[in-house]
């Protein structure tokens, strides 16, 4: 049995009167994230050339110097396009709470906390209307971390914010270290891999008073999010294994898991998905 064979779902012998939610849906077409330095940049020029080095001459045009403080530019990667805009200030608070989202990350060290909440500037990068469907979604996401990895290669760059429902933050090092795993695979592969922690956020939290650990960030992809409720038999760790892995199964188009399905997480632990709203909490663990 492979690995992610154990989390494919085995349904009850009556599931009758179980919701039946309808999934995928239609996923969020648009993709942002914001990428945060811990300096004030003098010009942007360099950057482009570099993107122009890593993707091919011509990969970013002009860039547009316009407006008297924010600079920006297009880049073309892989026939998607991606608005890329400078600015030079701290990510202001109505837009996202960093200091909160640093406070709350598990994969974040005190250092690197620290260095999120004490950032100097930030680009905006934006992909608009590239995902239409899932395998269109994955693929954006795909490219867009490409793009992130590059920039994230120059001096200065703390790491990077995913716009979605969630409050993720990642690393320039876990960032490149996921970029390490990409490398020679395509969005479509036979491995059922995605770089799932570059884009959806695993967190520990309460549903009234029971504790959870659970995901933010697969409604993107028009997925439901999935959780532990209440799990004594997994560390937290063993828990982010498995929902990372779970996430991928689902992104790549492997798994879809349902209200009411048996998990087997080994050879001994079986779970069972309720739903909970746009939620899919694993039970028994």
């Amino acid at each position: 049995m492979s690995f992610f064979d154990r989390f494919k779902k085995k349904s009850l012998s009556n599931p009758a009167g179980a919701a039946s939610p309808q999934w995928p849906q239609p996923p969020e077409a648009d993709t942002m994230c914001l990428l945060l330095m811990d300096r004030v940049l003098d010009d942007i020029e360099p950057v482009a050339a570099r993107l122009n080095s890593v993707f091919g001459s011509g990969t970013v045009g002009d860039v547009d110097h316009d407006h008297p403080k924010v600079s920006s530019f297009i880049a073309a990667i892989d026939g998607l396009e991606f608005w890329c805009s400078y600015l030079p200030m701290p990510i202001p608070s109505d837009t996202a709470d960093i200091p909160a989202a640093a406070q709350y990350s598990f994969l974040l060290s005190d250092e690197e906390k620290q260095a999120f909440t004490e950032h100097k500037s930030f680009f905006m990068l934006a992909q608009k209307g590239g995902g239409t469907s899932l395998e269109a979604k994955r693929r954006v996401c795909w490219t867009f971390s490409m793009l992130c990895a590059a920039l994230l290669e120059q001096e200065g760059a703390v790491g990077v914010h995913i716009v979605n429902r969630g409050g993720l933050l990642v690393s320039k090092c876990h960032y490149l270290q996921q970029q390490e795993m990409m490398k020679e695979k395509k969005p479509d592969n036979d491995e059922a891999y995605f770089p799932v922690p570059l884009w959806v956020w695993v967190y520990a939290t309460y549903k009234e008073e029971t504790p959870v650990i659970q995901t933010t960030g697969l409604k993107d992809f028009g997925l439901p999010e999935l959780g532990f409720y209440n799990p004594e038999q997994l560390n937290t760790g063993q828990a982010l294994d498995y929902l990372y892995s779970m996430s991928s199964l689902q992104i790549t188009g492997r798994q879809l898991y349902r209200n009411a399905s048996l998990i087997p997480l080994d050879e001994k632990l079986e779970v069972v998905c309720k739903q909970d709203g746009d939620i899919l909490y694993f039970i028994g663990a």
